[in-house]
């Protein structure tokens, strides 16, 4: 009795095992990108932490001014009752005076960092402008407004 030969593979199909791989290694480079995305704006706000206990400061290298990107921030002003609430990149502050102690420190670091004004359509006028005040008293270069898509009705 003969035994069967296997057909031989064609040339094309022995790097099919490898394709798998080459999509999970190129997800997770993208994926490594994209949440490095926006680090830098946290380095230059203080952070309130909780605990006791200090960490040593490592050394890390000088950044070259000339490439270094200038971190945007973003204040978001929603209603409340009988007064706003007031936001700095996601973190919410105690009011308004709170607000202007870290844009001056903001300000005093690098005033050409990007910042994006995100104002609720139920806030006052009034609270917007002395914001906006504020920013353009403390120099930053680059004040910007946050546009919404206006709702459709289908």
């Amino acid at each position: 009795m003969k035994i069967p030969r296997r057909p031989k593979h064609l040339g094309s199909q022995d790097g099919d095992t490898m394709t798998p791989m080459i999509d999970v290694v190129f997800l997770l480079l993208v994926f490594f990108i994209c949440a490095s995305v926006g680090g830098t704006a946290d380095r230059l706000l203080p952070a309130e932490l909780k605990g006791t206990t200090e960490a040593a400061d490592p050394q890390e290298p000088a950044e070259d001014p000339d490439n270094w990107q200038h971190p945007a921030i973003q204040i978001r002003i929603e209603p409340e009752q009988d007064s706003v609430a007031i936001f700095l990149d996601e973190q919410r502050l105690a009011g308004q005076e709170m607000l202007q102690d870290r844009l001056q420190r903001l300000a005093a670091v690098d005033p050409e960092s990007r910042i994006i004004l995100n104002i609720h359509d139920d806030v006052r006028v009034q609270p917007f402008i002395d914001v906006y005040d504020l920013c353009q008293s403390l120099q930053f270069k680059n004040i910007s407004f946050a546009v919404g898509k206006p709702a459709t009705n289908q």
